[in-house]
């Protein structure tokens, strides 16, 4: 395992350390702004690490702990935020440059006031691509091996979990920006249901799709942050055994190499060695065509909200960045109608397709992390947002090259506590463990 990949902590335990008195706030971030230091020369997944602020945070976590408050799960650990989302008192500048002399935030975003009222601490922001889009890379390394990407556009919040920085972060998905970082990283992270929660807060990059999701160091992490930030919804999950399960079958899937399809092979033998219904399933719908309905969709709305940086910052973005908004100007608004209309029919087919299933498994990426700073392919993770459903994503191992693995566990939209607790199920049979 290589040095920069470092277990910030079962969040549980983490907790049941403040419970017992072994450790408090204060004393575990010290530990987590230590490992901080030693590895973000190397990694670079922070962008602004608010020191002062978080040890701030501690000591009143701690204080409040000793007057006996318990805000829950999350009471005084420590959390990463995506910057596309907006932190009361700091810029926001979404990877651009064209955005550096941007106002600070005059408010949290939404997820950001749910973390502060769960108790968790704000560490500060971390690394995206630009406007986090595919495109506009940042300096954020993989902690499994520094010269290949973490993914993106979540790339420091995925970097940050995986080598130890933070306990958990937060994301956002467009098109695979939580569960492409998460598999290439090697940690566990959660996609709602598409818009589930509010982006009041977030930097837009196409509102149909933009969804707030977070990650966890493991499954068992990432559904305990889950219940944090909705108690009510996520306290009932309930997981039938057998599941009944299906790996997906699509002519989109056909270039995965060897060791995504070995990795497969392995895990379906040993979900049915643990007493799952395993079947096979054809997609429904054509997934390659709902990847060309996404993008219609994605440039037609970014264009319509940054069109104006093609005059007024063009030498501020990135040609790619730049190039989607003037595809974008050339979309016809009957085009984008039917290309919405065509993906919820989609959803529909697809999803109507499903009913004796109770948990879609597909690969997350077609190889590992590529090597250099190009963000890898999301073409199996799209369709998968498009089609609006929960998506958890699970380590499942690593590659003969050292690099991690990781398959998407997805269900129809709004089954999102029920899909949490399979995925719960299915982790404690094929997730890679803690080290």
């Amino acid at each position: 395992m290589s040095q920069f990949v470092h277990d910030p902590g079962d969040i549980s335990a983490i907790r049941s350390s403040f419970v017992s008195g072994a450790s408090d706030p204060v004393r575990f971030l010290e530990t987590i702004l230590q490992r901080a230091e030693a590895v973000e020369p190397h990694i670079h997944a922070w962008l602004s690490l608010d020191v002062e602020a978080a040890r701030c945070q501690a000591r009143a976590c701690s204080d409040e702990m000793q007057q006996g408050i318990n805000r829950g799960p999350l009471h005084g650990v420590p959390v990463a935020i995506k910057d596309v989302v907006d932190i009361e008192g700091q810029q926001t500048r979404a990877g651009t440059a064209s955005r550096e002399n941007s106002a600070p935030a005059t408010l949290d975003a939404n997820i950001v006031a749910m973390l502060r009222a769960a108790g968790a601490i704000i560490m500060g922001k971390v690394h995206t691509t630009e406007y986090a889009y595919f495109e506009g890379p940042p300096p954020t390394r993989n902690p499994w091996h520094a010269s290949h990407t973490p993914g993106g556009s979540s790339a420091g919040s995925a970097a940050a979990v995986a080598s130890g920085t933070a306990v958990c972060s937060i994301g956002t998905q467009t098109a695979g920006s939580v569960v492409r970082p998460a598999a290439y990283c090697g940690i566990a992270a959660f996609k709602p249901t598409t818009q589930d929660l509010s982006t009041a807060g977030l930097t837009q990059l196409a509102p149909s799709f933009d969804t707030v999701g977070w990650f966890g160091y493991r499954m068992n992490d990432v559904a305990t942050m889950s219940t944090a930030l909705q108690p009510q919804r996520y306290k009932h999950t309930r997981t039938p055994h057998p599941l009944r399960i299906a790996m997906l079958e699509d002519p989109l899937f056909t270039d995965a190499d060897a060791a995504v399809r070995e990795s497969l092979g392995k895990i379906s033998t040993q979900l049915c060695e643990a007493g799952h219904q395993m079947t096979s399933h054809k997609s429904a719908v054509d997934l390659a065509t709902s990847l060309s309905l996404h993008q219609t969709v994605l440039e037609y709305e970014l264009s319509h909200i940054y069109g104006g940086l093609e005059t007024t910052h063009p030498d501020k973005v990135s040609e790619a960045w730049l190039a989607a908004i003037i595809r974008g100007k050339t979309i016809r608004d009957g085009t984008y109608a039917d290309a919405l209309h065509r993906i919820l029919q989609m959803q529909l087919t697809f999803w109507d397709a499903c009913t004796d299933i109770d948990v879609v498994i597909a690969p997350a990426a077609p190889d590992i992390a590529p090597e250099g700073m190009k963000t890898g392919d999301p073409r199996y993770i799209i369709p998968f947002t498009a089609l609006g459903g929960p998506i958890a994503t699970v380590p499942v191992g690593l590659a003969p090259s050292g690099l991690p693995l990781g398959v998407m566990l997805c269900s129809r939209p709004a089954t999102d506590a029920t899909l949490l607790g399979q995925a719960l199920s299915i982790a404690g049979v094929i997730e890679m463990p803690r080290p």
